[in-house]
């Protein structure tokens, strides 16, 4: 999602030109699965970290996170990241994720040296990891939009940060070379979750098929209550209510996951209409469109399509135990609230930051969610928190020195450096989503924030992982 700059570049534009044509994708139709295709691997722990969105502040939150990690040593001697077993990102999340599955190093290079540091070649990946998410990409699409006369049409928007992220991050790379790369054993799987605006349902761009996501709560439901020696009452409308929360595959859509352009993938997962997007698709001869938009506009942690994923995997016995890492840099809520308790003036499509709306029904979702999934882990339905747990590092939770001793270097140089942990606190919230960020003070915030929360989480995630 980008602000209001953006916005107002665009809008700007219409005063010279005004629509341009509307703009989909034909792909080949396919009725079965293609030969990128693979399934979860049959282990006892599953390890997956959720990359949430929030612009080029979650693209960094989540390279410095997936860095940390990187440098915490388990029981055995490998790095936590040797463990992971797939990634799934949304939006700005979708950036970084990508890149990572893409670029990071093979299973044959050392993560860590005999001595518990990061090697040479993965301290090299993860600068230039960091130095390539850092880029302006919000400008280069505003200047692309305009000298390419696409205008204000926001579908072209897409096309154009499409061949933006080709230009400066993947190339022509399609998600059945990160297929092949998982199949050598290189990198984890990766899901890319995106909003059908069709349905309202989440795709989940992934060479996994459907059946690896179908976790069947009405089975665990029922086993649970005939322990207590009660039965499951009927409730058609609620089963196939159900089946609207499962992710969907391209499978379904019948359009083949393994040529997609990893480009195109990143830039449907963080397409934010009406600014960008959404991206549409029309499979084949069908007159029938497929509109796919913004991951986060479904849920924007990335947690969810991991938690049907491995509850699958625990119910069919595939996998004994799972843990999510969840790297949240989402905006916060409370940040709005601040500047509207401050706000005399009315909202009008110039002043007002419109993120705001589907960011309210985002909070009530978000709460019914933590209150489900909790409440059936207590009632025994889930699996409890020692089979299954999910540990939240979120990018405002980061503790800094009284002292500001551990303030970044950037910061400490600005003509009014902060002065107290509430203020970098509040600092950290107030980052921008922004498809670039300006300020070298907000990067280094966010590098040194997760590194911080890794640390701050260490012992809770190598006990976790180390338990036999």
């Amino acid at each position: 999602m980008i602000r209001m700059r953006l916005m107002l570049a665009l809008v700007g534009t219409l005063s010279l030109a005004g629509c341009a044509s509307a703009h989909y994708y034909t792909v080949k139709p396919v009725e079965a699965p293609g030969p990128c295709m693979t399934t979860v691997p049959e282990r006892d722990l599953l390890l997956g970290v959720a990359l949430s969105g929030g612009g080029s502040r979650a693209a960094l939150f989540a390279e410095a996170g997936l860095e940390a990690l990187a440098g915490l040593r388990t029981a055995d001697g490998k790095s936590v990241i040797d463990k992971i077993a797939h990634i799934s990102s949304v939006s700005g999340g979708s950036l970084s994720g990508t890149y990572y599955a893409l670029k990071k190093p093979g299973r044959d290079v050392p993560v860590l040296n005999p001595d518990g540091t990061l090697s040479d070649a993965y301290r090299a990946f993860f600068e230039q990891y960091r130095t390539e998410l850092s880029q302006d990409f919000e400008t280069s699409l505003i200047w692309r939009q305009l000298l390419s006369f696409r205008w204000i049409n926001s579908a072209l928007a897409a096309k154009t940060l499409i061949e933006i992220l080709e230009s400066k991050l993947y190339g022509q790379a399609r998600l059945q070379d990160l297929a092949a790369r998982e199949k050598a054993g290189d990198i984890p799987g990766l899901i890319v979750n995106t909003t059908l605006y069709n349905n309202g349902r989440r795709l989940a761009m992934t060479w996994l098929p459907k059946e690896e996501f179908q976790y069947d709560f009405f089975t665990d439901l029922e086993r649970d209550l005939k322990r207590e020696g009660r039965a499951l009452e009927p409730s058609p409308y609620i089963q196939e209510r159900y089946k609207l929360l499962l992710p969907m595959t391209p499978i379904e859509l019948h359009a083949d996951p393994c040529n997609t352009l990893l480009a195109a993938a990143a830039t449907a997962s963080a397409s934010f209409a009406p600014l960008i997007g959404p991206s549409t698709m029309r499979i084949g001869e069908q007159e029938a469109y497929w509109h796919i938009g913004d991951g986060g506009l479904y849920e924007n942690s990335g947690i969810e399509s991991l938690l049907f994923l491995y509850l699958k995997q625990i119910q069919v016995k595939r996998a004994k135990r799972a843990l999510i890492i969840a790297l949240d840099s989402s905006f916060p809520f409370s940040v709005g609230e601040k500047r509207l308790l401050a706000r005399s003036l009315p909202f009008n499509l110039f002043n007002f930051d419109f993120t705001r709306i589907p960011s309210i029904m985002e909070e009530r979702a978000i709460t019914y969610q933590a209150l489900f999934f909790r409440t059936l882990q207590l009632e025994g339905v889930f699996p409890d928190s020692k089979t299954f747990t999910v540990i939240a590092l979120r990018h405002t939770d980061a503790k800094f020195a009284e002292d500001m001793s551990d303030l970044p270097p950037a910061c400490k140089a600005e003509p009014q450096p902060l002065k107290t942990p509430e203020e970098v606190a509040d600092r950290i919230a107030e980052i921008p989503t922004r498809l670039g960020l300006s300020s070298e003070c907000d990067r280094q915030l966010i590098y040194v924030s997760a590194t911080k929360l890794v640390a701050q989480y260490r012992d809770q995630i190598l006990e976790y992982l180390n338990r036999p």
